[in-house]
């Protein structure tokens, strides 16, 4: 799902920058600040387990892979800016040690998969987990994942818009290649980890507090 370097201009990236950035400033002085210390090592542990999870890349037919994200999860438990935060954190250290992504369009992919995915996932889990949690965290977390993306897509059928020379795959077979794995694979997936970690804490919770 990520997007990589060169892929996308700077008519693009640049003003992903300037809608990221203020966001980035909430974020951390919102959530991350001297009263949020007991909340630090939970949110730190999520954000490595969402490490992981976009490291083990599933096969797909066709000769590629696709990834979970894990960000669903930290959204529910911390809402949608923490699992901004967290999951740009995560990109960055993809992108500088790993080779995914990159940081010209760093702003692009924290946006798609750390805030608008995210952000979906909590509202749904807002209306239906306290009626349904398992049921709740599943959606919320497989439909966040096709929000992601489809704002992935988007972005690249915007590239491939403005300068086909830039990016000559049509929007259609990027749309197709990208969305068929995120619906059938990739989504169940992250689906199934948000809904199982989630009773897992859950009872937890439940016997420590007991």
């Amino acid at each position: 799902m990520h997007i990589p370097d060169g892929f996308l201009a700077p008519t693009i990236t640049l003003p992903a920058y300037v809608a990221a950035a203020p966001l980035w400033v909430w974020a951390v002085r919102k959530h991350f600040g001297p009263d949020q210390i007991e909340a630090l090592p939970a949110v730190g542990a999520l954000t490595a387990v969402a490490f992981v999870l976009q490291t083990i890349m599933i096969p797909v037919p066709g000769g590629t892979s696709t990834h979970l994200v894990g960000a669903a999860l930290l959204a529910i438990l911390r809402g949608p800016l923490v699992a901004f935060a967290c999951e740009s954190l995560v990109l960055l250290v993809q992108s500088l040690f790993f080779g995914a992504g990159g940081i010209t369009v760093l702003s692009v992919n924290a946006l798609a998969m750390g805030l608008v995915g995210p952000s979906l996932a909590w509202v749904l889990w807002k209306a239906i987990g306290r009626h349904a949690p398992r049921v709740g965290a599943f959606l919320a977390a497989y439909l966040g994942l096709q929000a992601s993306t489809a704002t992935v897509v988007l972005a690249l059928g915007l590239q491939n818009h403005l300068s086909p020379a830039q990016l000559p795959t049509p929007w259609p077979v990027m749309a197709v290649a990208m969305m068929l794995p995120s619906l059938t694979v990739a989504g169940l997936c992250e689906g199934l980890y948000t809904a199982v970690a989630l009773g897992v804490l859950s009872r937890v919770r439940g016997s420590l507090s007991a």
